[in-house]
């Protein structure tokens, strides 16, 4: 029986943009509450109740990945070159329900355009981890979010399989009047490389920022610069518009 609290959620995606082309290099799918009147609202507070339901953490990403087959896989079929991200939680993804999903929805070939992410908190439990060792075994790429908002050593991630970094904003907000916040962004920019890592800034809200950020060598950026989430409708859309026009003069981003 499916949870009566997801009825009020739909998927909507955010843009991951590349800040050397302006080009989307993926989306984030998130959680969204649409109103009958049609407004908007952030599904933070449902989001948080879920956490304490595995089952209901199922249904969700059954919901969620089901409306990635049904608005995104069209794309893919007509648009190289771009992935699609989603938060498993490891009492989905660690437990082995996550594979029996994805053949039921029909996403098997498109394992290489999934990312999965997994917060520091979640990737450091024993969960988290086989939530990792899962993924690689079935081909999707894995990336840490949230980085730098827990307080783990960085000894803990040795041995982690990981793809991508997702700095988070709270380690953006310093970056253009504070030394050490700006050194401490390239120290983990250069840590990312070195682990061969690709680096993604979330939370971007200036120009100023995504400037900084790219002289850095951060590889992509998302954020209310460029876009707040959109609903699958409008997806093609942005791929096809990209943000190259927001690279180069303050002002430029949506």
């Amino acid at each position: 029986m499916t949870d009566a609290r997801l009825h009020t959620l739909s998927a909507w995606y955010q843009p991951i943009v590349d800040l050397n082309t302006g080009r989307v290099a993926g989306f984030e799918v998130l959680s969204r509450i649409v109103g009958p009147d049609g407004t908007v609202q952030s599904a933070g507070a449902l989001m948080a109740d879920l956490e304490k339901d595995p089952e209901a953490q199922y249904q969700l990403i059954h919901r969620l990945l089901t409306a990635i087959h049904r608005e995104i896989v069209p794309l893919f079929a007509r648009r190289p070159g771009f992935y699609v991200s989603i938060n498993v939680p490891p009492a989905v993804m660690g437990t082995g329900r996550i594979a029996p999903m994805i053949r039921e929805l029909g996403l098997d070939q498109w394992l290489n355009r999934l990312v999965v992410e997994l917060t520091e908190r979640q990737a450091l439990s024993d969960f988290g981890r086989e939530s990792i060792d899962t993924a690689r075994a079935l081909g999707i790429t894995v990336a840490l979010d949230d980085f730098g908002t827990g307080h783990s050593g960085l000894s803990q991630f040795v041995g982690l399989d990981l793809d991508m970094l997702k700095i988070d904003r709270s380690l953006l907000v310093q970056i253009l009047d504070n030394r050490a916040a700006a050194r401490m962004l390239r120290g983990i920019v250069g840590l990312a490389a070195a682990l061969h890592m690709r680096t993604i800034a979330e939370g971007v809200e200036s120009w100023e920022q995504a400037f900084f950020l790219r002289a850095a060598g951060v590889d992509c950026g998302q954020g209310f610069y460029w876009s707040r989430a959109v609903p699958g409708t409008e997806v093609e859309g942005v791929l096809q518009r990209g943000f190259a026009h927001a690279l180069d003069r303050p002002g430029g981003g949506a």
